[in-house]
């Protein structure tokens, strides 16, 4: 029991035992100022009880003694004088009254008596009074009767007797009397000791209540004032500061346990902050040297050199290889102790070529922290390694980039072993990322230009192609265009109706192989920035009018209306007409092109000044573009499906002719279609600046109207 006293004292109890305790010790206290109290109002309620209840009725029972008596006696006394009976009207009953007097004063005396001499001494005064009681009564008797036979009466005798009565009633009134006052005084005297002790009780419990408390508060406060000083200490940059664990009650000799505990974690963690950001410095120094290597070997070289300083380890090698894991570069860094290592063995090139490929398939690494344990010595691939390197600890980390494996970087340690953190290993595999992508970035820079060059090579190949197409194309139809012209004319004779129809068919397919040849030299025109343009100020309301004549006769084949509002007359566009022209023209007939029979086709042209644009507006309610098809309208040679289903001729060209027209003169071509509904096609296009400008203002120089569209058609 006293070894777990001590124990317990040296843990600290805990707060709620303290509290306890204090709580405990405070119902004591407070107990004892209750039974303090208590008892001194009972010493006091016993003398106020004896007060009131003994020896004050004592005495106001022996003065009715003394009174009955008296008037009995001078009743008594004027009849045997003047032997007038009226005058015994006192003497009546006083007998009764008197022994009853005398019965009270007996109980009382008996209530207010305090211990055996106390007892004995009331009995002593109280039977003497009784006596001269009992006598003067018989005496009184006796000498009424005498007064009534008319006898002679001894008045000596009665008065002697009478003064016997005083004399032991007087004794014993002035013993009762003393004794109530002796009484009074007493309860008084009670009064003020109880009150005194009460007072005295309650200032000692509050004196040991305050001290318990306030040793209790301070048991808990000081250690937590200490452990909050502790706490700024640290926070004020006192990291090794460090609080108390041998003090305060038991919870708080655990808190501050887990707070040094705490304190020991967070340096932990600084120190690996610390070391991370260190690690994460070097990784972006090595990032920079790298992109600003000349090539691969440079940057192999810096890597190898950054990796062996900034880890502190003996050496750092790294190298790439083909498919065939046969290195291409290699480049190493080591102590100034240590030789440089030649080649990777053949008989290891097929294991560290393996390794590499799991590892970047793992997207990981390989880390050995000593390879002369018995676990690392038993796997064929480590003891080769250490043999050939003499390596005591590495890090191995593949270089890749995608699915490819273009190397390996090395990190080792020779002269002892070394507990590799995730950092260092972390730090190694992004500089073998850094290094992957500079790689393959020297790579790419060496075969760039080939590319390049290839490309160019492709392109003029293209073009001289679409140009002799062109050329041997158009040759030969202008020649069937001419021959068909005379056919058709009867130069060859007169032809059938059915001969008719053919060259009517042979008419049309030329038409469209012509038409397809034509903007296959303007798309290609247009993309090789050879388009020549005429950039003039163009009136859209001339030009739509023009338009819609043009392809009336087609309309009108096809029974299709034509709806024209060519605009105002300051709807002017700065641009090459003839540009403009195919792209009003393509419009418009693939609308006339797409429209069912008997259909009508809006054309609007309208002039947004604030805007400072002008809209060309076609809506046809034909066969509409399907939904999924809409994404790739302006991709040359795609048609829509429902076009290509209903077999509805056309090349596809078409809208991507349009569209690159339409930026060229700095606008934008919009598209709304919902198939089987109709099909709006907006033209977007810069007002002219002549016309916005307002009159008087900048209206003398051409040139500067145009300045805005130029660079668009040079495209």
């Amino acid at each position: 029991m006293t070894d777990l006293r001590r124990r317990r004292a040296a843990e600290g109890l805990p707060i709620a035992a303290r509290l306890r305790h204090l709580v405990y010790l405070l119902w004591a206290l407070l107990l004892l100022v209750c039974l303090t109290a208590v008892g001194a109002l009972q010493i006091q309620s016993n003398e106020v009880n004896r007060l009131t209840l003994a020896t004050g009725p004592a005495v106001d029972a022996s003065n009715r003694v003394l009174q009955t008596m008296t008037d009995a006696e001078t009743g008594l006394r004027g009849y045997e004088v003047s032997h007038d009976a009226g005058l015994l009207t006192p003497y009546r009953g006083a007998e009764a009254r008197t022994m009853a007097a005398l019965a009270t004063l007996q109980d009382k005396l008996v209530l207010s008596t305090r211990d055996d001499d106390d007892a004995a001494l009331h009995s002593g005064l109280e039977g003497r009074q009784r006596i001269a009681v009992e006598q003067w009564w018989a005496y009184a008797l006796s000498t009424e009767q005498a007064v009534s036979r008319g006898d002679r009466t001894d008045v000596r005798q009665g008065r002697s007797l009478f003064d016997s009565f005083r004399r032991a009633n007087a004794a014993l009134g002035g013993h009762i009397k003393a004794e109530r006052d002796q009484t009074r005084t007493a309860a008084r005297t009670a009064a003020t000791a109880g009150m005194a002790a009460s007072i005295a009780a309650t200032l000692v419990a509050l004196l040991v209540a305050f001290f318990l408390g306030h040793r209790v508060a301070r048991s808990i406060s000081a250690p937590l004032a200490e452990l909050r000083d502790t706490m700024t200490r640290q926070r004020e940059g006192e990291p090794g500061a460090r609080a108390r664990e041998d003090q305060g009650s038991l919870e708080l000799r655990s808190l501050a346990a887990d707070f040094n505990a705490l304190t020991e974690q967070n340096l932990g963690f600084q120190e690996i902050q610390a070391r991370d950001l260190r690690m994460n410095k070097l990784t972006f120094e090595i990032a920079r040297a790298i992109r600003v290597a000349s090539g691969t070997q440079q940057a192999l070289d810096v890597l190898c050199a950054a990796l062996g300083q900034g880890l502190g380890v003996d050496r750092v090698m790294a190298n790439t290889v083909d498919p065939d894991h046969n290195v291409l570069f290699g480049a190493q860094w080591h102590l100034p102790d240590l030789p440089p290592l030649g080649d990777i063995p053949d008989d290891l090139v097929p294991h560290v070529g393996g390794l590499a490929e799991e590892l970047w398939l793992a997207e990981g690494f390989a880390a050995r922290d000593d390879f002369l344990a018995p676990e690392v010595q038993s796997r064929e691939r480590s003891r080769i390694f250490h043999r050939v390197t003499g390596a005591r600890a590495v890090i191995m980390v593949p270089i890749g980039l995608g699915d490819r494996v273009i190397g390996m970087i090395f990190v080792l340690m020779v002269h002892e072993p070394r507990m590799w953190t995730q950092s260092e290993a972390s730090t190694v595999q992004q500089v073998a990322g850094f290094a992957g992508r500079a790689i393959v970035e020297d790579d790419y820079r060496a075969h760039q230009s080939e590319y390049v060059e290839r490309l160019e090579r492709l392109d003029r190949q293209k073009s001289d192609f679409l140009a002799t197409v062109s050329h041997e194309l158009r040759t030969p139809l202008t020649s069937i265009s001419g021959y068909l012209e005379l056919l058709q004319d009867g130069d060859a004779g007169e032809l059938t109706r059915e001969q008719h129809r053919m060259l009517e068919v042979i008419d049309r397919n030329t038409s469209r192989l012509r038409g397809l040849i034509e903007d296959l030299l303007v798309l290609n025109r247009i993309e090789s920035g050879g388009l020549k343009v005429n950039v003039v100020g163009v009136s859209m309301r001339e030009l739509i009018t023009h338009t819609g004549q043009e392809l009336s006769p087609l309309a009108k084949r096809g029974a299709i209306e034509l709806d024209i509002d060519a605009g105002p007359e300051a709807a002017i566009v700065q641009g090459d007409r003839g540009h403009l022209h195919r792209a009003v023209v393509n419009i418009v007939s693939n609308a006339i092109k797409f429209s069912r029979p008997g259909g009508l086709i809006t054309i609007r042209c309208t002039l947004d000044q604030g805007a400072g644009r002008v809209l060309v507006t076609c809506q046809d309610r034909g066969i509409g573009i399907p939904a999924d098809d809409q994404g790739q309208l302006f991709t040359r040679f795609y048609r829509a499906s429902n076009a290509a289903d209903q077999a509805i001729p056309g090349t596809g060209l078409g809208l991507t002719i349009v569209k690159q027209i339409v930026e060229d003169h700095g606008g934008e071509l919009r598209l709304t279609s919902v198939e089987g509904e109709g099909t709006t096609v907006v033209m977007d296009l810069p007002l002219s600046v002549r016309v916005q400008t307002p009159a008087g203002v900048g209206n003398d120089s051409q040139s500067g109207d145009v300045s805005a569209i130029v660079p668009h058609l040079a495209h």
